[in-house]
């Protein structure tokens, strides 16, 4: 397999990409994996997808990324999740995102936050929001942070809040704030209760 070029790489079938040993995986070249069809990579199984490296999911191309299935998505880890470029995340359908777990979503980069949409983000479920580094969440744009719901905010961990800007935290609508637990409220900074407004603060659960 290390012998194989990308035009070799596109002149298997897609039986005979499904039918590769996963302890071979780690030999097809970066190139080699760029060059799978979308009815290429449809055929790997979630074993050969499991012995990615990642150097090779890094080679993967957004139409490859927004193509993956449910199941292909669910088999990387959270290692693996880190390694994809910031320019095939926006490939990701909201429905692909829905389907990620908190642990594969704790591999999400500082650099990678950027590259996410507000559509994205939103189709997070609450308890997904937990799986996000405090790295992720403060990457993230004024913009798209506001873009949460309540009801994700409500699960933010205390060490995830602190992380938090002060451009972001005033984001946050009075609705965001009303939900806050006793715990998130007991952990704010000075700066952030400092860059409250007066409705914002009022919100905030006594």
């Amino acid at each position: 397999l290390r012998g194989l070029t990308g035009e070799d790489m596109a002149e298997l079938s897609a039986a005979q990409v499904g039918a590769i040993g996963a302890t071979h995986i780690p030999g097809l070249t970066a190139t080699g994996m760029a060059a799978l069809g979308s009815s290429q990579l449809a055929a790997l199984t979630t074993a050969q997808i499991k012995a990615l490296a990642p150097s090779q999911v890094g080679a993967l191309r957004s139409t490859q990324v927004g193509g993956l299935a449910q199941t292909q998505l669910a088999a990387l880890s959270a290692t693996q999740l880190s390694a994809l470029p910031t320019d095939t995340l926006p490939a990701l359908s909201a429905t692909q995102v829905a389907g990620l777990s908190a642990t594969q979503l704790s591999g999400l980069s500082a650099t990678q936050a950027g590259s996410l949409t507000g559509g994205q983000l939103a189709a997070l479920a609450p308890t997904q929001i937990g799986g996000l580094s405090s790295g992720f969440l403060a990457a993230l744009s004024s913009t798209a942070f506001s873009g949460l719901t309540a009801a994700q905010v409500e699960r933010l961990s205390t060490t995830q809040i602190q992380g938090l800007s002060t451009t972001q935290f005033a984001a946050l609508s009075a609705a965001d704030f009303a939900e806050f637990a006793a715990t998130q409220v007991a952990g704010l900074t000075p700066g952030q209760i400092g860059a409250l407004s007066p409705t914002n603060l009022s919100s905030v659960p006594a």
